[in-house]
């Protein structure tokens, strides 16, 4: 992913997470959420099904951001090897 879609999809997901914070606190309490395109994509108890879930997507999205509930998400990234 370039420097400009990162930036870009991060200020969208930004802007939605501050739009949905307390509706994520309280609804989804105790789950994992993953958010992408300005959207919440899945919320479980499972960190391992919302994964799943965000890969099954169909365009799957170059950035999203997965994070329990209670706390706020990561906006930077994270690099697996």
């Amino acid at each position: 992913m370039d420097q400009a879609t990162f930036d870009r999809e991060t200020a969208i997901n930004r802007k939605a997470y501050e739009a949905l914070k307390e509706q994520i606190q309280t609804e989804h309490a105790g789950k994992y959420i993953a958010l992408a395109h300005g959207r919440i994509i899945a919320a479980s108890p499972s960190y391992d099904e919302v994964e799943a879930a965000v890969e099954h997507l169909q365009p799957m999205p170059e950035y999203y951001l997965i994070f329990p509930a209670e706390m706020e998400p990561p906006f930077e990234p994270v690099y697996e090897y």
